[in-house]
């Protein structure tokens, strides 16, 4: 960027619909999206380090929106780092870039895949205890011939009481209540 009125997701159209904030939702799960990296930078959360994705989607029907990638490289459980640190090598491939050194990336190294385009698969969690689904970031793929294509939503239905006999009758009180078992 070289001036401010550029930008580098392209021209400037002053449009309305360029301009006024689209109403965001959940992103249907296995949706497959080409995207862009805004950020990548280190994290901690709860006392846990990882590194942190964030990618904006350039095409289909969630354009614009924005969706996380948690790399957890700092991980403990030997299976997830290994894991991690493939997701990690494979953007570096992806992007024809090489890690610095054999430590791990600064903010500055990460800062180099910032405006990359690769093709995204996105997930959605399941619902927690709450009800509530996240999107995350599962798979990622080199931009050229991917497809925009949407998934479809978990949908949660909470079935009614289920009849069984433990609901019907009620426990009977048996002598072996005052008994001690020894």
């Amino acid at each position: 960027m070289s001036s401010f009125w550029e930008s580098n997701l392209g021209p400037l159209s002053g449009s309305a619909e360029d301009a006024f904030t689209k109403q965001f939702r959940k992103i249907p799960d296995n949706t497959t999206a080409t995207a862009q990296i805004a950020a990548f930078t280190n994290e901690e959360f709860d006392g846990k380090k990882h590194l942190k994705v964030d990618w904006v989607i350039t095409g289909g029907d969630f354009k614009g929106q924005h969706v996380y990638q948690k790399i957890h490289v700092f991980d403990a459980d030997d299976k997830r780092r290994h894991k991690a640190l493939n997701m990690l090598m494979l953007l570096y491939k992806m992007f024809d870039l090489k890690p610095a050194s054999k430590e791990p990336p600064t903010n500055l190294e990460l800062a180099v895949f910032v405006n990359k385009h690769a093709g995204i698969k996105i997930q959605e969690t399941e619902p927690n205890d709450k009800g509530h689904t996240y999107n995350w970031v599962s798979e990622c793929h080199p931009v050229a011939g991917f497809k925009n294509e949407t998934g479809l939503t978990i949908m949660v239905e909470h079935s009614p009481m289920i009849d069984s006999a433990f609901g019907r009758n009620p426990k009977e009180p048996t002598s072996l209540q005052d008994d001690i078992p020894f």
